[in-house]
């Protein structure tokens, strides 16, 4: 069975998508069969891989709509190891959809339950609706990414909250990961003053995923950092938090 990584946080601008990206070609790049699932409706995980138009009933959205099956979602990528199931504008819509059907809360989980995935990495979207609460459902753990700020720090625990009603009524092993520091910045003094109060709400990383324009290059041209500039310490890092990831699922 898939070890299933929810990438999740309801505040946007937080380097979520570029976590889940990368979290899923890094996963691929050690040779783990990988499946990357895009549930947000602006699709930028999917833009980097795929250039033409997806159909609506290839994407994410024919999971919730029309109980498609997983495997005629799922398309390959460039990147050996790594496919993906994209997603489209219309995925706003579901929303309404599973708020009126019975089991909304598990078609993804039961989707998933047939693949043949090593890992499955989901992208939410920056909301904590019934997209990202099917993910959460879905996975057995679950990453946030989240800045150095107070801001990002007082959302933090709307998003504990939703993980401790998960897991007390639908997913009892949903287990946080750890939280992401992202565009970080040792220099200045918030990012370091901020570390502390991060570990006393939940689990950190030790890895820090810097600041960089290297980043928004490679999505521009629908590349991963990996591939637009492999010796970029951004790379680098993303690649420390894979192997954080697999010890920290390793010691459960």
């Amino acid at each position: 069975m898939a070890s299933v990584l929810t990438v999740a946080n309801q505040k946007g601008g937080v380097g979520k998508t570029t976590t889940a990206i990368h979290v899923a070609a890094g996963l691929a790049n050690q040779n783990f069969r990988t499946l990357l699932v895009d549930l947000d409706a602006q699709a930028n995980a999917t833009s980097v891989f795929v250039e033409d138009a997806v159909p609506i009933d290839r994407s994410a959205h024919a999971i919730f709509r029309s109980k498609k099956p997983l495997i005629e979602t799922i398309r390959p990528t460039r990147i050996s190891n790594l496919y993906l199931v994209p997603s489209v504008l219309q995925m706003a819509e579901i929303e309404t959809l599973l708020a009126g059907s019975v089991d909304g809360f598990f078609a993804l989980q039961e989707a998933l339950s047939v693949s043949d995935f090593q890992f499955v990495v989901i992208d939410c979207p920056p909301n904590l609706g019934l997209l990202t609460v099917n993910a959460l459902v879905a996975a057995r753990h679950l990453i946030i990414p989240m800045l150095a700020s107070k801001f990002s720090l007082d959302g933090i625990r709307t998003i504990l909250d939703t993980c401790e009603t998960v897991r007390n009524r639908f997913r009892s092993d949903l287990q946080v990961l750890g939280a992401l520091l992202t565009m970080y910045d040792p220099r200045t003094a918030v990012s370091k003053l901020m570390i502390d109060p991060v570990t006393e709400k939940l689990p950190v990383f030790e890895t820090r995923i810097s600041r960089s324009v290297v980043v928004e290059e490679a999505h521009l041209m629908q590349q991963t950092v990996f591939e637009y500039e492999p010796k970029n310490r951004v790379g680098r890092e993303y690649n420390e938090l894979v192997q954080e990831i697999l010890d920290g699922i390793k010691k459960g």
